[in-house]
Parts: C-alpha cells; sequence; structure tokens
C-alpha cells in the first residue's frame, strides 16, 4: 500500500539521517518545549499568561521560533532533496525562507473554504447541544478530507524551499489520480489526532504535568514526521524518486 510505504520512507529517513534531524531539530525544539510545556513547569499552569512589558518579549520569542522553524524545514528539505550540509542558516537562507513562507500563505488561502465549512460543521453540533452519531461521522469524514487535502497541498513546500520555477504546478500535477492514497494519509493523521488527547487524558489523571511534556513531545515529533512526509510527497511523486 503506497500510503504505508510513504509513511515508512519518511520516518526512515528521520532514523536513517539522525545527525541532520538533531542539528536542525535540537533548538526550534527546545522552543517548542518552552512555549508548550514551559508555563506548566515554572508556574504549575497549562497556559502562559503575559502582562504589562512581557508582552513584548514573548512576541519577539514567538517571531524568532517561526524563524527557527521555517529555517529548519527549509534546510531539512535542502538537506534531503540536494544533498546540502543540514545547517539552519546558510548561504541563501533568507530567500528561500520568504519563498517558502509565500508558498505557505498561500496553501492557507487555499484552504479557508474548507476551514470555513469545517467551522459551520462544529456550529451546528454547538447548536444541537449534544453529538449524535451522524454529527461524529461526519466530523470524523470532513477531517479525514481536510486532512488529506492540507498534505496535498502542503507537497507545494518542498519544492518553494528548492526555489523550484512552478513548484504549485508541479506538485499539483504530479498528484493528480492519487486520491485515495492521500485519503489513507488524511485518515491515518485523523486517527493519531483523534486518539492523542484520549492518551494524554489518561495519563493527566495521575500527572498533569507529565501530561503536558508528553503531549509537547507527541506533538514535535508529529511535526517532524509531517515534515519528512511532505519531502517525501515531492521527491516521490514530482522526482519520482523510488521509495526504500
Amino acid at each position: 500500500m503506497l500510503a504505508c510505504r510513504l509513511v515508512f520512507h519518511a520516518v526512515r529517513q528521520l532514523l536513517g539521517n539522525r545527525g541532520a534531524t538533531l542539528r536542525l531539530s535540537l533548538l526550534p525544539g527546545l522552543l517548542w518545549l518552552g512555549f508548550a510545556a514551559g508555563p506548566m513547569l515554572l508556574v504549575g499552569t497549562p497556559q502562559l499568561r503575559v502582562q504589562g512589558g512581557g508582552v513584548v518579549p514573548l512576541e519577539a520569542a514567538m517571531l524568532l521560533a517561526i524563524a527557527l522553524h521555517v529555517a529548519m524545514a527549509v534546510a531539512w528539505h535542502r538537506h534531503i532533496l540536494l544533498g546540502e550540509p543540514a545547517r539552519l542558516r546558510d548561504a541563501g537562507r533568507g530567500r528561500q525562507m520568504l519563498a517558502y513562507l509565500g508558498r505557505l500563505g498561500m496553501v492557507l488561502l487555499a484552504l479557508m473554504p474548507a476551514m470555513a465549512a469545517a467551522f459551520l460543521l462544529l456550529g451546528v453540533a454547538v447548536r444541537l447541544g449534544s453529538q449524535p452519531a451522524w454529527i461524529v461521522a461526519v466530523a470524523f469524514a470532513g477531517n479525514v478530507l481536510l486532512n488529506a487535502l492540507i498534505l496535498r497541498l502542503l507537497t507545494v513546500l518542498p519544492g518553494a524551499a528548492l526555489r523550484h520555477s512552478r513548484p504549485w504546478g508541479a506538485a499539483w500535477a504530479a498528484t493528480k489520480g492519487r486520491g485515495s492514497t492521500f485519503l489513507l494519509l488524511g485518515l491515518a493523521t485523523t486517527a493519531a489526532q483523534t486518539l492523542m488527547p484520549h492518551v494524554i487524558g489518561s495519563m493527566a489523571s495521575t500527572s498533569v504535568t507529565q501530561a503536558v511534556l508528553v503531549h509537547a513531545a507527541l506533538s514535535w515529533l508529529g511535526a517532524l514526521i509531517t515534515l519528512s512526509l511532505i519531502t517525501t510527497l515531492w521527491g516521490h511523486f514530482v522526482e519520482e524518486r523510488a521509495l526504500r
């Protein structure tokens, strides 16, 4: 099954490039841990409350975190697909990051109609005051479709990191007719998103701090797997690379 092979390849890609994975993800990962679990570890609350003069430093830290995450993504794509050294800073990295952010903005715009439909469904569920089986089933199916669409659109991003002349057109054309594969990937993503809150909730009954830390770690691991997966999608579908 192609969807399984794509996921396995993405995971093996992370494990087979452990040095690069660690070098690129360590600093962004620590920042992620700080934002996700820092409030619980420092002040015993899962939410950070900032007042007065603390707002500006927090916003600066968030901008730094975004920049580091984009730099990590660009560097990972170029390391895997071009064999470049795994460095957050490199010649031309600024232009590559701007191109990446531009395509990411286009992806978000393309997702707005689907997101609006999802919020509409959520509004219907809230007005009903309960969650009948058909609402749960429709919500799950809608989430599968949304995740499948997101993954197909995110396939554009490695091309943007490579400064491909037409990353959008190339990715969309190469993934045409692969709906079943993306639906299965969307199903796997939705299943993971559905199960994780239950796992974290069961841990929170014994230790909230442990639950917050595990949630932060699993979320970061999921982000790395997604990054490796969209790199694999571009490499396999657009560049026609074989899967290991």
